[in-house]
This record gives C-alpha cells, structure tokens and sequence, in this order.
C-alpha cells in the first residue's frame, strides 16, 4: 500500500511540473476594430491608424493627415504573448527606412481601449500610441 501511495505522489507530481513546463501563456488578442493615434519615432508624431481583426492586422493611410506613414503601411498577422505583441508583416511596402515598418517584436500596455506599444531601434524608440475608436 505504501509503494502504490509513493507512486501515486510520484506520478502526480511528475504530471504537475510536466503541464506547468508545457504550459504557454498566450494573452488575449486585441479587440477588433480600428485604432487611430500616432507613430513617433526620431522625434517626429505620425499619424497612424491600424484595423485588427482576429489575429490579423493592416495600416491604414490616414486620407488626408500631412504628416503619415504612407507608403511604408504593412499588413499580416500578430500575436501577444507576456506582454509582447510580435507583427509579422506579409507584404513589403517600399519605404526610405526599414524602420518605419510594422515588424517584430514590441514591448504592449492595454489599458481599456488604448494601446501602447514601443521598441527600441538602434538608439531610437518607436512608439505606437492608439486608441480604438470603432469596433
């Protein structure tokens, strides 16, 4: 009895530290709707608008803003994992720096619907200020 006990323990120990090993946390995808706010990277503030929809997302122009990030507006898919939120563009928009491209990995707050999300770049950050603004 007492070795069938031990083996139980050993057992359920073994498949608690397997499942908390193999355990991924993946956060909660964004809502979807459209978020407005800026881009600002090198001092200057960009407008910048994104849709998110499911796990994908798409830059959109701002139809009139004089100071944008159009043509360097990416589209793909996105996921959030402990706070970081990863874009993997699927297209290649032709711009004078790689760096104003939605791409790779950014440290995320959501706060409510109000996004923030930076990244370092070199010396510079860049920093995506958002908030929802239709579902």
């Amino acid at each position: 009895m007492v070795k069938i006990t031990k083996t139980l323990i050993a057992m359920l120990a073994f498949s608690s530290l397997a499942i908390l090993t193999n355990c991924n946390k993946q956060d909660t995808p964004l809502t979807d709707g459209y978020y407005s706010g800026s881009f600002n990277y090198q001092g200057q503030f960009i407008f910048d608008a994104i849709l998110f929809n499911g796990d994908n997302f798409e830059e959109a122009a701002s139809g009139g803003a004089q100071n944008q990030k159009f043509p360097c507006l990416t589209k793909g898919t996105y996921r959030i994992k402990n706070d970081i939120i990863t874009f993997t563009p699927n297209n290649s928009p032709v711009c004078s720096s790689s760096d104003w491209l939605l791409k790779g990995e950014y440290s995320l707050i959501h706060e409510d619907n109000k996004i923030t999300f930076q990244k370092r770049t070199g010396q510079d950050l860049q920093i995506y200020t958002l908030t929802q603004i239709i579902d």
